[in-house]
C-alpha cells in the first residue's frame, strides 16, 4: 500500500469537503422547495402532484426559481385539482404558470372514476352484508323450542344388573340414581 503525499491528502480533503458542502446545499434547496409550498390539511394527498407541478415549471427557461407553489382553490373548487406556481424569471420579473391536475397526471380522472366505482361497489357490499346481519340477529320467524316432557315419577329406580368392566376403559361410568360398584 502506498502512502499519501500531503498535497494528495490535502486534495481529497478538499474534494470531500466539497461533496459534503454540495449535499447540505441540496438538502437546503429541498428545505426551501417544502417551505414555498402551500396547501390546504384538507387537500394533503395532493402535495406528490405540487412537487410535479413545481418540477414542470422549472422546465421552461424562463423560470430560473419557484418563488412559490399553491393549490389554487377557486379554480380547484369549480375544475380539477389546479396549482398555481410563482416563477421567478430575473431579478426584477416573475410570473405565474397554471397546471391542471390532468397536465400533470392524465390518468388522474381515471383513477379518480375507478376509485368511486369501488367506493360505490363497496357502499352496496357493505348494505348488502348489513341485511344479512340483521337476518341473523333478528330472523323474521322466531322459533321459541317446546317445553321438554317431564317423565313420570317412578317409585323405585330400576335395577341395573352388573357389568363385566374392562380393565383397559378409560371412560366413566355415569350412572344416575344408582349406587357404584367397586
Amino acid at each position: 500500500m502506498t502512502s499519501l503525499t500531503p498535497r494528495t491528502a490535502a486534495g481529497l480533503a478538499g474534494l470531500l469537503l466539497m461533496i459534503f458542502g454540495l449535499s447540505c446545499l441540496h438538502a437546503q434547496e429541498a428545505d426551501k422547495r417544502f417551505e414555498r409550498m402551500w396547501l390546504p390539511a384538507s387537500a394533503q394527498h395532493l402535495r406528490p402532484f405540487l412537487l410535479m407541478a413545481m418540477e414542470r415549471a422549472l422546465e421552461d427557461q424562463t423560470c430560473t426559481e419557484v418563488l412559490y407553489a399553491r393549490l389554487n382553490e377557486y379554480r380547484t373548487i369549480y375544475e380539477e385539482p389546479t396549482f398555481t406556481i410563482l416563477c421567478k424569471k430575473d431579478y426584477k420579473t416573475t410570473f405565474n404558470k397554471v397546471f391542471q391536475i390532468t397536465e400533470i397526471d392524465p390518468e388522474y380522472n381515471s383513477r379518480i372514476a375507478e376509485s368511486q366505482a369501488a367506493a360505490a361497489n363497496a357502499n352496496n357490499l357493505s348494505g348488502a352484508i348489513e341485511a344479512l346481519r340483521q337476518q341473523l340477529i333478528a330472523p323474521s320467524e322466531v322459533v321459541t323450542p317446546a317445553p321438554l316432557p317431564t317423565p313420570a315419577p317412578t317409585a323405585a329406580p330400576a335395577a341395573i344388573p352388573h357389568l363385566q368392566e374392562d380393565p383397559n376403559d378409560l371412560s366413566l361410568d355415569l350412572r344416575i340414581g344408582t349406587p357404584s360398584n367397586p
